[in-house]
Formats: C-alpha cells, structure tokens, sequence
C-alpha cells in the first residue's frame, strides 16, 4: 500500500513520509520559529537588543558516556536552568547516554521548569534496585518475529532497561508535542550507519544519521522518512508495510550501544535459559507425569544426564544437563556447540506435555522465551546490530547504489564514530553560531573536537583552528573551559567533565570513580556527579554570557 494510518493517524501521502532534501524539514522550521520567541525574550533579560530575525542560534552537545553522561547531563540543564541560559539554546543534540537523559526528560512537557522535581526522581529511579526480568523478555516477544530483530532490541528493552529500571514504550515521535509549542529546546539525537562506518573513516560525512521527533535520515545524503515510518517497509519510495513505530526503549538501545560487550549480553541472556529451565521444573513437579518416553527422546539425541539426581522427574534432569551445555557453549563462544544443544533443547520442549507452558505472571509462553533465546544468540554469534527496514530501498531519486540496494540498514551509536554529535549541529540549514560542547567522554577530553575538525574538514565545513599540541599538554588535567572560534566557523565552547576545576588535582581519580563500564552507581556517586556538571556551569556562566552578548554584537554591528 501506498498510505496507511499509524498509530490512530490520518492516512499518509508520499510527500508526508519520504523526501530528498539537504535543507531541514518544515515542521523543524515551524518549531524553530516558535522557539525565537523564548530566546528573543531570554536575551532580552541579559540586556541584549537584538531582532527575531538575527537571533544567534545557539546549540548544546551532550557527549557519549554511558550513565556517567545521562546524569551528568541532567546536571548541566539543571544549572544552565537555574543561570537563566537554557531559554537561550535553540537545539539540544545528544550520543550514547546524553540520548538517555534527552528521553527521559523529553517525556515531560516544559520539562524546563521541572528539572529540580526530574533531578530527583532520576536519582530515585537508577538507585532503585528493583528490576523484572520477567518484563523485559515480555517486550521482546513481538520484536523477535520481525526478520529485523537484532542485538539493539535485547539491549535496549534488558539491559539499557536494567541500568535505568525503566522499560519506556512512549513512540519518540510522541516528542512532538513536547518540543513544538517552542517552550523547550528542539531535539537530535545521533546514529550512524555501521556498514559505511566499515567502509569509511569515522569521520565520513555519509555515515551520519539523525533522529528528530518529526523525521529520522542520513544528513548528507538528504534523505528522510517521518519518524513514525521509521522501520516500516518502503520500496522505491512507496510506503509497502506499516509497521508499528519504535519504543523509546529500542531506540535507547540503538542510541546507546557503544558500551556493550560480549559478556554483558551473555550475563544477560543466561536469564532466558534458567528460565526456560525453571518452568520445565516447575511443571514437571506440578503435573508429576511419567516422563520415561520423553527421556527417550532425549538420549536419542545425546543429551547427557547429570550425574546426581537434583529432583523428580527425568525430563528436569535433562534439561538442567541440555542447559547448563548451552551456557557453556555461549561462554566459550562455540557457535558450533550451542546448535547441537539447541536443537537438543527445542527436541526435548517438543514433547507434547511441554506444548503450552506459560509464565502465569505475563502469559509468555515457552516458545517465545526458546524464539527469543535462539534469535539473540544468533546475533551475539553474528554482532547483529541496529538491522531496520531501509526506506531507501531501491530508491533511484537518491542516486545511491549502496544504499538502494539492501533491504536493510543497520544503525548503531554515534559514538563509535565522534563521541559528541558536531555534525549535526554543524548542518548549514540550522545556522547554529554558538556550540556549548559538555564533554562526558572517559578517556582523551579534546578527542570529539580534534574529530570535528577533521570532519568539517572533510566534509569541506568551516571550524575553528585548534591547536592539538597544546591541547596534548592539558589532556590529563583539563581546564574547565575551552574556547575555539574563528575561520568564518561557530564558536566552540568546550567543557570537559572531570577537570581542575571541580576535581582540583583529583581529575584521573574521578575518571576511574565514573568508569564508563559501570552499569550503576549508588545515591552518593549519583549526587556528587550531578554537582561536578552544575560546578562547571556555575563556574562558566559568565563566559557563556559573554559569548553570548560578542555574537550579538557580531550580528548587529
């Protein structure tokens, strides 16, 4: 089909689903428009006279950085709040875990106003040890029938879900009603394409991909889908296959995988298999059936039994034996060894007694925790991230033959590319002046801004000179504020995160306090980190200002 409904939606047309543009969309415009009006009047408090036509475009970066950067992000808003300057900033754009707060936040309208309330709830919800596995398999179920289901859905809807203890079904395009009215900052977040980041350096114009509550697409390409299309089938630039729009929690997953490892996942997926094992015990012991022909069954097909009786009922022995071999075969990452004993297992839940076991708690049957089990093992074998259905599929209007080819792209986290999201920002149809880079990052804290020269280098964009020796002298005890500017090009304020001015001569003792590995920190850790972010701020509001008030002069002289 052509056009469709979505989610209660009136039917799409073409030209409200798909286009080919280097410029923004119109809605962004229309927001932007909306949003002059706040700034207008935030400069206008700072005693700047300035026209709604010559409004300085101002943009914050929120770098990668896993949990240290959603809350170290939280920290900034909050400040730059409480300073009077949020009013000020046109677009707020995120990577990796600066997305996770951009979520959470962006769930709240004027969400401005409410940081302080935000702050404390975010602190609540990461300290709260509860979480339910249980849960987060259930929202799997439907994702693992789609031919698309990839290690981002594991790792958004289980593992993202455990660190934040939140398993968030809002659609991202829901964020439209948040950002419009212009009371907020307008969003972006980042991705970018994993088979041109192969084929490519990493700071390649054309791996760079967008998401905005109204559209989602590659930025130099120009080629946009609306984002509550994003995934749906598309074919030459026909609309083929509705499919239901993205969770939050997907896209999290998606936003922010660069953390992810092999064992993480694995520590993870060992859940699904003890759960597998657990209900065949537990039926067992409820229904206390003979079980002599299913164990037949099973020596048919090698399964070795345990040694040591360890309940009743053969059937659970076996299984015990066939699933303790899968976990080891997923350790030892034989590939080889996990079919023979998942063909094992799937043979021995095949006995008619086993058919319709069911979690009593979410009605999730057997089968979808054995579907889930075998689809996210075959990506951890294969590193099968970020698949979706490409919109440009065979799409001559793009003159792409890379991308008009496959089915699907795979997007994966900005940060594997540039941990702190320039290019977006840097597009020239949003005319940002002024860029307050927050750097979250653990290691190298000028790395994002040397990678943002080479890509406007590349990509033949003006950027401040930078002077990479001295900024080699500084990297392991950062100030707190760098400024960049010149060449016709945006002014770069940079603020790394651990610095001498809120760690004093602590800096590498902080980086390894808020290692980016850890998937939790506890209620003091939280607090201190959140106070570090709002330190830089308070420390730099006056420079801010006054970057400020030299672009205004610039614009009106």
């Amino acid at each position: 089909m052509e056009n469709g409904t979505v989610n209660g939606e009136m039917a799409f047309k073409k030209s409200d689903t798909f286009r080919i543009s280097r410029d923004i969309s119109d809605k962004e415009k229309a927001t932007i428009a909306r949003r002059k009006t706040e700034v207008y009047n935030c400069l206008q408090k700072f005693g700047m006279n300035c026209t709604m036509s010559s409004l300085p475009s101002i943009a914050i970066l929120g770098s990668g950085g896993g949990l240290r950067a959603m809350i170290a992000l939280q920290g900034v808003l909050a400040e730059l709040q409480k300073q009077g300057l949020l009013d000020a900033v046109m677009y707020l754009c995120g990577v990796s875990g600066s997305t996770w707060c951009m979520s959470y936040i962006y769930e709240h309208e004027e969400w401005v106003t409410q940081l302080p309330n935000l702050e404390k709830k975010l602190c609540e919800q990461l300290t709260n040890t509860a979480w339910s596995a249980k849960k987060a398999f259930d929202a799997l179920v439907e994702p693992s029938k789609d031919d698309t289901y990839s290690l981002t859905d594991f790792w958004g809807n289980v593992i993202v879900n455990a660190m934040l203890h939140e398993l968030d079904y809002h659609y991202f395009s829901e964020e439209r009603r948040v950002s419009s009215y212009g009371k907020v900052p307008y969003p972006i977040y980042a991705a970018v394409d994993s088979n041109k980041l192969a084929n490519n350096s990493k700071t390649h114009p054309d791996i760079w991909f967008e998401f905005t509550p109204d559209e989602a697409g590659f930025i130099h390409r120009g080629a946009f889908v609306d984002m509550r299309l994003f995934g749906s089938v598309f074919e030459n630039g026909k609309l083929k296959e509705i499919k239901e729009e993205k969770s939050i929690s997907y896209l999290r997953g998606l936003w922010g995988s660069a953390i992810a490892s092999f064992k993480a996942i694995e520590d993870f997926i060992k859940h699904l298999i003890f759960e597998i094992k657990n209900l065949a015990f537990v039926y067992e012991e409820l229904v206390g059936e003979d079980v002599g022909e299913v164990e037949k069954e099973v020596e048919n097909v090698g399964c070795p039994k345990p040694e040591e009786p360890q309940g009743s009922g053969c059937d659970c022995h076996s299984i015990s034996a066939v699933t303790n071999h899968l976990m080891n075969a997923i350790e030892e990452k034989s590939h080889e060894q996990y079919d023979e004993h998942i063909r094992k297992l799937t043979k021995f839940l095949e006995a008619e007694r086993f058919q319709h076991i069911i979690h009593n708690e979410t009605k999730r049957s057997i089968w979808d925790t054995l579907r889930i089990l075998r689809k996210t093992v075959s990506c951890l074998f294969e590193w099968k991230w970020g698949t979706i259905s490409n919109y440009l599929y065979k799409c001559t209007e793009l003159n792409d033959k890379d991308l008009e080819r496959h089915e699907d792209i795979k997007l994966v986290d900005a940060g594997l590319a540039i941990n702190s999201a320039y290019p977006l920002v840097l597009r020239p149809e949003r005319g940002v002046k002024l860029i307050l880079s927050f750097d979250f990052s653990e290691g190298d804290p000028f790395e994002t801004v040397k990678d943002a020269a080479l890509y406007c280098k590349e990509s033949q964009l003006p950027f401040p000179d930078i002077d990479i020796s001295e900024l080699e002298k500084s990297k392991d005890n950062p100030s707190d504020c760098y400024i960049f500017q010149g060449n016709n090009a945006p002014v770069v304020m940079h603020f790394p995160l651990f610095n001498t001015g809120n760690c004093r001569d602590k800096v590498e003792d902080w980086r390894e306090r808020y290692s980016t590995i850890k998937l939790s920190y506890t209620e003091e850790d939280i607090k201190d980190l959140l106070e570090g972010a709002k330190t830089n701020v308070r420390n730099n509001t006056e420079r801010i200002l006054q970057a400020m008030k030299n672009l205004n002069i610039l614009y009106h002289s």
